[in-house]
């Protein structure tokens, strides 16, 4: 398929605003380079009366993402994405020592709190724009709401000549950070936002907007051979120290014959789990589950994460994902950082309980 480039000043680009953090209604945007940064150019207020975390959540947001018409914001419903915004965030996650209380019983679980740090020798906003000019690239990056001056938090956005197809978002995010010269700054990337296409980004607002810091540059919108990019060529993210000790004592224990599944039991037989249907129990506990989606030779459904109120803000970021596969047992999967080890087996003992 031959795309035509949009790129140059004046040429077209889709994206969706919305009102806030807790907003799925989709706002299409359709417009010239020029339009766009007028927009970038407003230093935005939060929402009065609101403070902390609820004022930023409360700024208004922008999505590279065009969605399906009439449709709300969620990776599903993504076509594609005219584009690229980095969240140099500059920080890692790591555990508090405390733990999250099961929702049914408040016993403690094996789900730490966890609390940001910011990581040794975080990205510059300098250098980030040294690497921009280098690529000769249009771009317009600004400081984000919890920016300080010694620990640099701050958004970049690029136009793309050509959107790209959802379903290659994460390959081409990837191709991207190399084009730009950013592969010596993935520390300070934020990688699950890059790669999520329902994914918001605050605009400019700060609690003192006079610390706003901006900066742009000039060059073309930054064209991605698509037809040369597929969706194997993307390396998977990294795992947290905590989760992957987490992971390796379930392997251990799965190999030492303790599976967690043979404890539950109905009716004195063992649960069969292939033929349970995941997404009726889930919808059933009250969460709401989305419609069914061929995925490869099996079945797939978005889903409010059950642990939700575990997310940063407590709130649930279209994260969560049943599949289905004949055959198989089903699986659960939430992309949010806390939730990256989850697996059926919580989601089971959330549901029915330690056995």
């Amino acid at each position: 398929m031959i795309q035509t480039p949009r790129g140059g000043a004046g040429g077209r680009l889709d994206c969706s605003f919305f009102n806030g953090a807790r907003d799925n209604e989709p706002r299409p945007f359709t417009g010239t380079w020029p339009q766009l940064r007028e927009r970038l150019e407003v230093t935005n207020a939060p929402r009065r009366g609101t403070e902390g975390d609820e004022a930023k959540k409360s700024l208004p947001a922008i999505s590279g993402t065009r969605f399906k018409p009439g449709t709300k914001r969620g990776r599903e419903n993504a076509l594609e994405l005219g584009l690229l915004l980095f969240d140099f965030d500059n920080s890692e996650e790591e555990p508090t020592g405390e733990f999250w209380p099961d929702p049914r019983t408040g016993e403690p679980s094996n789900r730490p709190k966890l609390r940001k740090m910011m990581i040794p020798e975080p990205v510059t906003f300098v250098e980030v724009q040294e690497a921009l000019w280098d690529a000769g690239v249009d771009s317009y990056t600004w400081s984000t709401w919890s920016n300080r001056p010694a620990w640099p938090k701050f958004r970049v956005l690029v136009p793309l000549a050509v959107p790209v197809p959802a379903e290659l978002w994460e390959a081409a995010s990837e191709w991207a950070i190399d084009r730009l010269g950013f592969a010596s700054f993935r520390r300070g990337i934020d990688m699950p936002v890059l790669r999520d296409t329902a994914r918001l980004n605050f605009l400019p607002g700060a609690p003192d907007p006079e610390t706003i810091r901006r900066g742009e540059t000039q060059g073309e919108h930054l064209a991605l051979p698509l037809g040369r990019i597929t969706p194997a060529a993307v390396p998977p993210l990294p795992v947290a120290p905590w989760q992957a000790d987490i992971q390796a004592e379930r392997k251990a224990r799965k190999e030492a014959g303790e599976g967690w599944w043979k404890s539950y039991r109905v009716g004195g037989r063992p649960v069969d789990f292939g033929a349970l249907n995941l997404p009726s129990l889930l919808a059933g506990r009250g969460l709401e589950v989305g419609a069914p989606k061929a995925f490869r030779s099996g079945t797939r459904w978005r889903c409010t994460c059950p642990l939700a109120q575990e997310h940063s803000g407590g709130m649930d970021d279209d994260s969560a994902v049943v599949i289905q596969t004949p055959g198989q047992w089903p699986s659960f999967h939430c992309s949010h950082s806390h939730h990256a080890h989850l697996n059926l087996a919580d989601v089971i003992e959330l549901v029915w309980g330690r056995p």
